[in-house]
């Protein structure tokens, strides 16, 4: 003898919980197949966008940044012991080094 398989109320009650739970899990993967083919479109359409990025980055590179000044060396030589290594590293007391 199975319980609730069937033609009790009881029968009836899991059988409608087992088909919304089936409908349930259709209507997440309908979703979720809709999302799928919304991301392919749009991968599709990045072939397109990338050229235009690549044409952008190009004449941003070709073009000085207005806000840094165009130097060719330091501007104060003093600065550059701040970040050159030390002379003599027997006498280097810097603990990364």
């Amino acid at each position: 003898m199975q319980v609730g398989a069937g033609g009790g109320v009881g029968g009836d009650a899991a059988n409608l919980r087992g088909r919304h739970r089936i409908q349930a899990e259709f209507k997440k993967l309908e979703q979720e197949a809709r999302f799928l083919e919304e991301e392919i479109e749009e991968l599709e359409k990045t072939d397109k966008v990338s050229s235009a990025l690549q044409e952008l980055i190009a004449t941003m590179e070709s073009k000085a940044d207005p806000l840094l000044p165009i130097t060719t060396g330091p501007a104060n030589q003093s600065w550059d012991r701040w970040f050159e290594g030390p002379q003599d590293l027997r006498r280097c007391k810097c603990w990364f080094l």
